[in-house]
């Protein structure tokens, strides 16, 4: 009832949410979220269920799944198009479904979570590549590389909502090399964040409300961003700029910046956020109440690009990218954040991006 109770009082924010909101509506706004993120801590990932690591395999056209428990292998799906490109995935609790994105084809298809079974596919525009679910919102965002577009899904018919262009009204100074990239969802839903790169040094983070899938405001941070909301902040790797830039979620203000060598993937559990130095062959651990690297681990394999890590906390799953890698590994989280590696395996050419349920 508490979840509920909290939807509905953000549904009601949402139609009074726009550009030019009040610091008053700003603050009801935080509040909820905070209240959102204290019940996805306590449970939003039903402990009761299985747990399953799972990477697109650009270069192969299948999809690894794993037992996020044991590490061990479970099965491959192949993408039923010929040349599928299968680059980014999420996942939807209430569908329970996981989606991927296919860059060849223009499409995001979904399986069945539990079976691993074909459903359906959903027709968005080109280059699928980053993408986000958020189940309060009942949205999937997908951007679109080639056509530098962002499709919105709703999740209750598996249709597409929008195609949302570059914001080149809100942001004039944007070039001819911008486009989208990476993109997540505030908790409880009310609002969408999407990197646009343009150029090696300068990236944005921009925010839309879902509900009216307007642009709400903009923050400039540095080349080749990611993103991740992490508590009431954003945290923006920027590999370019060798460091992750911590911003409030709410207003974009930046609050802190984290240097760590060609941080790019990133992901979070407990107190730990966790970042890849995709040049460096790096993995970083950070403390999120410090903002303080607390261990980095050299690597086996060259381009740590994604990361995810499972349900209890205590594994790291890493996919290492590249035209002739195969590789996928598994690294053990103890308690004061240092890793230490358990396993790798061959999973398909060019791991890609990861996925954890």
């Amino acid at each position: 009832m508490k979840k509920q109770f909290l939807f509905l009082a953000l549904i009601s924010l949402t139609f009074y949410f726009t550009s030019c909101e009040t610091e008053t509506l700003d603050k009801e706004i935080e509040n909820i979220e905070k209240n959102e993120d204290q019940i996805q801590e306590k449970g939003y990932g039903h402990y009761y269920r299985k747990n399953y690591f799972l990477v697109a395999n650009r270069g192969a056209s299948t999809v690894s799944i794993f037992n996020a428990k044991t590490t061990t292998f479970i099965q491959d799906i192949t993408l039923p198009d010929p040349g599928a490109q299968p680059t980014y995935l999420a996942y939807s609790r209430w569908n329970n479904s996981f989606y991927v994105g296919d860059f060849a084809n223009s499409k995001v298809l979904y399986y069945d979570a539990d079976t691993f079974d074909y459903q359906g596919e959903i027709t968005i525009e080109q280059g699928a590549f980053h993408m986000w679910i958020n189940d309060y919102a009942g949205q999937l965002w997908v951007n679109n590389i080639v056509s530098k577009t962002t499709s919105v899904i709703d999740l209750s018919t598996n249709t597409l909502i929008q195609n949302l262009p570059l914001p080149t009204n809100e942001i004039p100074e944007l070039t001819a090399n911008a486009v989208q990239h990476d993109v997540t969802i505030s908790p409880s839903g009310y609002a969408a964040y999407v990197t646009i790169l343009d150029g090696n040094n300068t990236s944005y983070v921009v925010m839309y409300n879902t509900q009216t899938l307007q642009y709400i405001r903009h923050e400039v941070v540095g080349g080749d961003a990611h993103i991740l909301p992490v508590g009431t902040k954003l945290y923006v790797p920027t590999q370019n700029a060798n460091e992750i830039s911590v911003l409030n979620r709410f207003n974009l203000n930046p609050q802190t910046t984290i240097p760590f060598q060609a941080t790019h993937g990133i992901t979070r559990k407990g107190k730990y956020v966790f970042t890849t130095g995709i040049t460096e062959n790096k993995l970083g651990v950070i403390n999120r109440f410090t903002n303080q690297v607390v261990s980095e681990t050299t690597t086996e394999f060259n381009i740590p690009h994604n990361v995810e890590v499972n349900r209890r906390g205590n594994v790291l799953f890493v996919s290492f990218s590249g035209s002739t890698s195969t590789k996928v590994a598994f690294y053990k989280i103890k308690r004061n954040g240092t890793l230490i590696k358990l396993s790798d395996y061959d999973s398909g050419l060019n791991p890609f991006g990861v996925l954890e349920y």
